[in-house]
């Protein structure tokens, strides 16, 4: 990772300037760029850079990342990893969902700026406000968030990217802020490719249709063929049927080898 914060260094003097970082702001992220890790990274390696180095240089309470896809309208989250939050929190976030159900993501996905996401509602760096939906505010309030930065990398022509909200940020310094979010995104998205195995290329994700891959995220909770067809309304036989060209287009044969992909 180290060649990381090499590349990035131009970049983020360019903008410490604009974010009229202090002389203390600097020292503590050339620390948090000088430490971040080489080699191999686990997700151990990225929680204690989190909560040590960058902490120190980016003030934030609790942390939220998510590398998923686009396709027919829904985000499909690939894999999560966070540090703070607490198991409810955790345990009420959809692993997929209709895009227009989170306001400031699908305006994030759109113009790809940092924003700031509270009780109040969502503003860019320049202070204009942000469509965010009563679901984004409410889970603010329920979850004693604060002051939400968000930011990420998304590809537009893979309709893939990493998501990312730091919870708690000092509301004062939200100029700095998002500002330093452009230069964190995309190195967050390095660990991601480093602590994950993306076994499955978004080509073969994007060919399955939006009832194949609610199906498959179902298989992947365990669930039996019986149960989906409970789930879902249809006949088990019609389930059936759809496993197979489901295996078909993604080139494996047993559930197994489906519920290992997605996972």
């Amino acid at each position: 990772m180290q060649h990381l914060g090499q590349l990035r260094l131009e970049q983020f003097l360019l903008t410490a300037v604009a974010a009229d970082l202090s002389e203390r702001d600097l020292r503590a992220w050339a620390r948090a760029l000088r430490d971040l890790p080489i080699g191999t990274v686990t997700e151990a390696d990225f929680r204690a850079w989190l909560e040590g180095p960058l902490r120190r240089a980016f003030p934030f309470d609790r942390f939220l990342g998510a590398y998923g896809g686009l396709s027919g309208g829904r985000i499909y989250a690939r894999s999560m990893l966070s540090s703070g939050h607490s198991s409810e929190f955790l345990a009420s976030r959809d692993t997929a969902f209709d895009v227009k159900l989170r306001g400031s993501i699908a305006w994030w996905m759109k113009h790809r700026r940092a924003l700031i996401l509270d009780r109040t509602g969502a503003t860019d760096a320049l202070g204009a406000r942000i469509p965010a939906t009563e679901r984004e505010i409410e889970d603010v309030e329920r979850f004693s968030l604060g002051a939400v930065a968000c930011h990420g990398v998304f590809d537009p022509f893979a309709n893939t990217g990493t998501y990312v909200g730091f919870s708690g940020v000092p509301k004062s310094r939200s100029k700095q802020t998002l500002a330093l979010l452009d230069i964190l995104a995309p190195l967050v998205q390095a660990f991601y490719f480093r602590t994950k195995e993306i076994a499955l290329s978004e080509g073969q994700l994007s060919s399955l249709t939006n009832r194949q891959r609610d199906l498959a995220d179902l298989a992947a909770l365990g669930l039996t063929d019986r149960e989906i067809a409970a789930r879902v309304g249809i006949s088990e036989h019609t389930v059936g049927n759809h496993f197979r060209i489901i295996y078909s287009r993604l080139s494996i044969s047993r559930r197994s080898q489906l519920i290992a992909l997605l996972k």
